[in-house]
């Protein structure tokens, strides 16, 4: 008996942390009549139900793990971040034993907007809901080929509100839908954005 036994019906499951990403528009801007500035957050009018999540990031760290689970005799392989490039799961060009050392450490640029130039329409908040669970689920139906060749991550660094990015991903494979899974959200992040 074995994990990936063709005659039974196996579960790939995602586990870790990440962020969901979106904007939500603003009605209008309350401004300081005299100097043009902005005032606090807590002083924006939000349009009403225009909330729009765009994307759900998983963070790429040691916080992920990939597991393959036989639902037929509950035997399961454990995939831990940093042995997802050596296992053959991942392909790409970042080093998990690497980023478990530095996660990269790349500074992000300071972001600064000039009030003085932007119409009030402009203006939009930028949301992160960060969350902690199964990213997602794939399942395989007996018959069904599991094939690590058409697991792909998508990575890409992302501005999560402090001094550094974080590396994050998103999971497909080819041909099959990926199931959310359960997971539990945190605090929500916003920050008051322009288009770029």
């Amino acid at each position: 008996m074995f994990v990936n036994d063709l005659n039974s019906i196996r579960k790939l499951l995602i586990f870790g942390n990440g962020w969901f990403a979106g904007k939500i528009p603003l009605e209008y801007i309350c401004r300081h009549s005299c100097s043009g500035a902005i005032l606090d957050e807590e002083d924006f009018e939000l349009e009403e139900g225009t909330e729009e999540v765009h994307h759900q990031y998983l963070s790429f760290s040691s916080s992920m793990l990939v597991i393959l689970k036989n639902l037929d005799n509950g035997i399961e392989d454990k995939f831990e971040f940093r042995n997802l490039k050596k296992s053959g799961i991942y392909r790409g060009n970042l080093n998990p034993e690497d980023l478990i050392l530095t996660n990269s450490f790349e500074k992000i640029p300071k972001y600064c907007i000039n009030h003085w130039e932007i119409d009030d329409e402009e203006y939009y908040l930028e949301f992160l809901d960060s969350w902690k669970g199964i990213y997602g689920e794939f399942t395989f139906e007996k018959g069904e080929i599991f094939d690590l060749q058409k697991l792909e991550f998508k990575t890409k660094k992302l501005d999560t509100g402090f001094d550094f990015y974080e590396w994050v991903c998103q999971i497909i494979y080819q041909g099959k839908s990926r199931k959310g899974g359960k997971i539990k959200k945190g605090k929500r992040e916003k920050r008051l954005k322009i288009p770029s």
